[in-house]
């Protein structure tokens, strides 16, 4: 298994790594883009372009095609959900729906809650999204779908992270705590309260929280959390993750 500096498992090709590495030298916060390059396309037709070039663009060629419309900032939302909603299993679809996440804003977040709702192929990236779209803590939608005992836990996962992203402190800590100990002996008890499955590997829902707990800046509960750690030291970890998550 390979590894980020920042302790965080690189497990399979993963939008949001993809999505960092095309735009390095570009500003991080939302709604701050940094100044176009020269490679930004300057009008709608080449922003209409750009969008439609890396929606159907297979994953190897994301990293080239992601900087001209990231650069577009807002100017690419409408092109890219025009995009996703003419050819929603287009081969670049996961990557559109990543950029709309740093990009977008109202028209983003109804196209990734209809997903999301519905529990589409997509719903996973969709609700990874959200995290990032201007969004609430008392969001239904990922309320809804965190609650879902029946529903998948993967997005499930992702739909918690967004809303600790938004600053939820009761629903999602709880949840993504127990992801944490999944699989150990004290995760049973999550598995009857929360309908948690029984399987042997977290590492993906894991992985979320990881990016969660980066971005959020809580680098020392980062440090700890090796998805792949005994189960002791899982047990040991999730508790203090719930706390600094709620905020106590």
């Amino acid at each position: 298994m390979h590894r980020h500096r920042s302790g965080i498992p690189i497990l399979w090709p993963c939008v949001p790594l993809v999505l960092a590495a095309a735009c390095a030298g570009t500003a991080e916060n939302r709604g701050n883009l940094g100044a176009p390059t020269d490679a930004a396309p300057k009008t709608p037709t080449s922003i209409a372009q750009a969008c439609h070039e890396l929606h159907m663009a297979e994953p190897h060629l994301w990293p080239a095609r992601i900087p001209p419309v990231h650069a577009a900032g807002a100017a690419a939302e409408a092109f890219l959900v025009r995009e996703f909603e003419a050819k929603p299993t287009a081969p670049g679809a996961q990557a559109t729906l990543a950029v709309l996440g740093r990009i977008g804003k109202d028209q983003a977040a109804a196209l990734c809650h209809q997903l999301v709702a519905e529990r589409a192929p997509l719903a996973i990236e969709a609700a990874l999204a959200l995290g990032y779209l201007p969004g609430s803590k008392e969001d239904p939608v990922l309320r809804d779908c965190v609650a879902d005992r029946h529903g998948d836990v993967t997005l499930r996962t992702a739909a918690a992270c967004s809303l600790t992203r938004h600053g939820d402190r009761s629903v999602a800590p709880t949840f993504l705590a127990a992801i944490v100990r999944a699989g150990t002996p004290a995760g049973r008890a999550d598995e009857a309260q929360l309908g948690l499955p029984g399987k042997s590997r977290w590492a993906r829902e894991r992985y979320f929280i990881q990016l969660m707990l980066k971005d959020l800046g809580h680098q020392d509960l980062l440090d700890e959390f090796d998805s792949d750690a005994p189960w002791p030291a899982l047990e040991k970890l999730a508790p203090r993750i719930e706390a600094r998550l709620k905020g106590s």
